[in-house]
């Protein structure tokens, strides 16, 4: 019997003493990377926009151009957004890319139709590639009064990096015969 009561004694101090005092002195952080539990708790990754969306415009101008933009999310394709704060590692996919799909008429005739995304403008113009890396398209538009007055079809391009106020501006023209120029806006405002 007295081994018993040793026994249950011992068995007792050992249970007693196994009550996690050692983790009085070690951080959150200590004990998430201890059990491995760490990445799961401090990722935190959102999109936006966090489900597909589409915009059609269909404009036709008094002097014959009919223009036809369909602005759609590219689920595929995102720009990370990555910080830091309070130890939490943020991953925003801030936004996602937006591919345009544009059709010109000119009198009825189809003179235009291409996607616009960052590498068209960056195959056109190679030094565009160093402006365009961080920044994803925030949206395309018809600039109809100048459109009007120059007889050609002028788009503007605005590219924005995500969160920040940096931005990258660009018209994009398009003449009676399809062919098309783009136009760096700020460098030919200083020019």
């Amino acid at each position: 019997m007295k081994r018993l009561f040793v026994f249950i004694f011992i068995i007792s101090t050992i249970f007693i003493s196994c009550d996690g005092r050692h983790r009085n002195y070690q951080t959150n952080e200590e004990v998430l990377k201890e059990h491995k539990l760490f990445e799961a708790f401090t990722e935190n990754i959102n999109y936006i926009p966090e489900s597909y969306s589409e915009i059609i415009t269909d404009t036709i101008l008094s002097n014959g151009f009919q223009v036809k933009i369909k602005s759609y999310t590219d689920m595929a394709n995102n720009y990370l957004n990555e910080f830091t704060k309070d130890s939490i590692n943020y991953k925003n996919y801030y936004y996602r890319n937006i591919n345009n799909s544009i059709s010109i008429l000119k009198n009825n005739k189809e003179i235009v139709s291409k996607l616009i995304t960052k590498d068209v403008l960056i195959s056109y113009n190679s030094s565009f590639k160093n402006d365009l890396n961080n920044k994803v398209i925030q949206g395309i538009w018809l600039n109809e009064y100048e459109s009007l007055v120059s007889d050609k079809v002028i788009l503007n391009l605005l590219f924005q990096k995500p969160g920040t106020k940096d931005y990258k501006f660009y018209l994009i023209s398009f003449n009676e015969n399809g062919n098309f120029e783009i136009i760096d806006e700020i460098k030919k405002q200083y020019v």
